[in-house]
């Protein structure tokens, strides 16, 4: 039995005896209710003020029952405290508190499922970035000693209970990131089933498990095993290339990126073309790709148009890419 369910036994049990005892005193002794609760008490906490006292034969009777069960209790009691002190439980409990009302709160963030060696990645990449995360996880040992805490549920991700807990319901996307495929085809389906319109990238150790948790509901597939391969590989025949784009992704000074801007109604730049919004010139960020509904438009021609819904996949500077989406959707 863990420490904090131990106090809560406790608690109420003494509870129990002090009712117990406030009716037992209240006929053998026939005192008031306050006076009865008064000489409960004193006995059960065994303080023994002495001014007041059983006088007849039932109530020192009674008196001699209660009081080693009054003993029991407070020892039993202060056992518990004591190993909740020990053991940091107290402080554990005051935290998962106050994380649990932290999640109850999040909207539009991230769900990751499972901390492992996959999974730690995922959310250390998404909170570099600023974005909300909630870790779904069993073993919670290496998120409560994180000198930053990430805000978890602890628990199976496959439970519905679980994934409600972790704001479900109220989140963007989801990361199922178990090592098991089964469980992340269930993950997946589950999610969907609680949340339709959530954005779900699901991990695939076996590419035969690839199109099974697309057809459960997963948006987005990743296989590390493959993707590790293929980048060993081209490491070895074009190893500038690679150094290049790690630069980008992953430099220490974090000075480029690639940025995701969606042309909305209201932006300036529909019906516009790459020539007339001069992109380079004006914002120094490149235009690599146009995504328009379900087809993907590289290197675009200086003489391609925006429309409403376009996804403008840009590489440039951070400033640079932050100016040039204010731009794009400027009201």
């Amino acid at each position: 039995m863990s420490s904090s369910r131990s106090i809560v036994v406790s608690v109420i049990a003494m509870i129990v005896a002090i009712i117990a005892g406030t009716i037992g005193f209240m006929f053998s002794e026939q005192l008031t209710f306050f006076d009865a609760l008064w000489l409960t008490v004193v006995t059960i906490l065994t303080v023994g003020y002495g001014d007041t006292v059983p006088q007849t034969f039932y109530g020192k009777l009674f008196a001699l029952i209660i009081i080693p069960i009054g003993i029991g209790i407070v020892t039993y009691a202060t056992g518990a405290v004591v190993s909740m002190m020990m053991e940091g439980e107290f402080s554990k409990t005051v935290r998962r508190r106050k994380m649990k009302k932290k999640i109850e709160a999040m909207t539009n963030h991230i769900i990751v499922c499972g901390f492992g060696r996959v999974g730690e990645q995922v959310v250390r990449e998404l909170v570099k970035n600023g974005t909300a995360v909630v870790v779904i996880e069993r073993n919670t040992d290496r998120l409560e000693e994180m000198n930053d805490p990430i805000p978890y549920v602890e628990g199976d991700a496959t439970e519905d209970d679980v994934l409600i807990a972790a704001g479900i319901e109220r989140a963007a996307g989801l990361v199922a990131a178990l090592p098991s495929d089964a469980d992340n085809v269930f993950i997946s389906l589950t999610a969907k089933g609680l949340n339709h319109d959530i954005q779900i990238v699901a991990r695939a150790e076996r590419p035969e498990s690839e199109e099974k948790l697309r057809r459960a509901g997963a948006d987005k597939v990743i296989n590390p095993s493959f993707l590790s391969g293929r980048r060993m590989a081209m490491t070895m025949l074009k190893p500038v290339s690679v150094d290049y784009v790690d630069t980008i992704f992953h430099g220490h000074a974090e000075q480029y990126a690639i940025e995701e801007v969606t042309i909305e109604p209201h932006s300036s730049f529909v019906g516009t073309s790459v020539r007339d919004q001069a992109v380079r010139t004006r914002f120094h960020v490149t235009i690599i790709a146009i995504q328009r509904q379900n087809n993907m438009i590289g290197n675009p021609t200086p003489d391609e148009r925006f429309f409403v819904g376009d996804v403008l996949i840009v590489f440039g500077e951070k400033r640079a890419l932050e100016a040039f989406e204010q731009a794009v959707n400027k009201k």
